[in-house]
């Protein structure tokens, strides 16, 4: 008897969970978009030194050399000693391949180190990059930050349900209706793309995505941009 009363209990509490969630008949669902941009105060530098010879002890000094050329412009772009760091050293055989992908005869070794280092003066943006390019045989990628993006994030986030908001008002106002309570609100997952730049090109195509809602503001060459949606069901009274 006791275990048949906890099913019913059960099934009384699931069955009003899903009348909760279930939207109402009568509902408006919208999509608010808001977009802020923000001037970017650091520069993140990724820079990886890549040698090869097939000898091991003389690609990996190749590479070492190379870091240590990179290392040295830490005076001269101001950076603090935690502004400047080194990765993992990575080695590995490469070998010739036929053309059925087979692996064949070795060709060499190839020695990999990586360096990120984080520039705050963005003024200087232009004199480092060439400095870097020229300094030795490096691939040099970057990403330019800002230490108010997760505070401009939440605001804008913010903005979106506003957004959201009048615009459900909006639409249910010109059909003589009323906007009712929120039934759900939900923040689509992002589109994953990367945000380094390299120098050796720089641009890529990216998905389409919702318009914004409100005027972004003046855009400004360099500017990190915030776009942010919230879809947002509100009952219609």
């Amino acid at each position: 008897m006791a275990r048949l009363l906890l099913l019913v209990c059960l099934l009384a509490v699931g069955s009003a969970v899903a009348d909760e969630t279930r939207l109402s008949p009568r509902h408006v669902s919208v999509t608010g978009t808001t977009i802020a941009r923000v001037q970017p105060d650091t520069v993140a530098w990724h820079v990886t030194v890549r040698r090869t010879n097939r000898e091991l002890a003389t690609a990996q000094a190749a590479c070492d050399e190379g870091v240590q050329k990179v290392l040295a412009m830490r005076t001269e772009m101001k950076l603090k000693p935690e502004d400047a760091q080194t990765g993992y050293l990575s080695i590995e055989k490469i070998y010739d391949r036929d053309r059925a992908g087979n692996q064949t005869s070795f060709r060499h070794f190839e020695a990999v180190h990586t360096i990120e280092l984080r520039q705050h003066d963005t003024k200087q943006f232009d004199a480092v990059l060439a400095r870097l390019v020229a300094a030795s045989d490096v691939e040099v990628s970057y990403q330019l930050e800002s230490s108010d993006y997760h505070k401009l994030r939440a605001q804008t986030r913010l903005e979106a349900v506003k957004a959201a908001r009048e615009k459900a008002a909006a639409m249910t106002e010109l059909l003589g209706a009323k906007l009712g309570r929120v039934l759900r609100i939900a923040e689509p997952k992002e589109t994953w793309s990367s945000s380094f730049s390299s120098v050796s090109n720089t641009a890529f195509a990216a998905p389409r995505q919702a318009e914004p809602d409100q005027a972004p503001g003046t855009f400004a060459p360099g500017a990190i941009e915030i776009k942010i949606s919230i879809e947002v069901d509100f009952e219609i009274e």
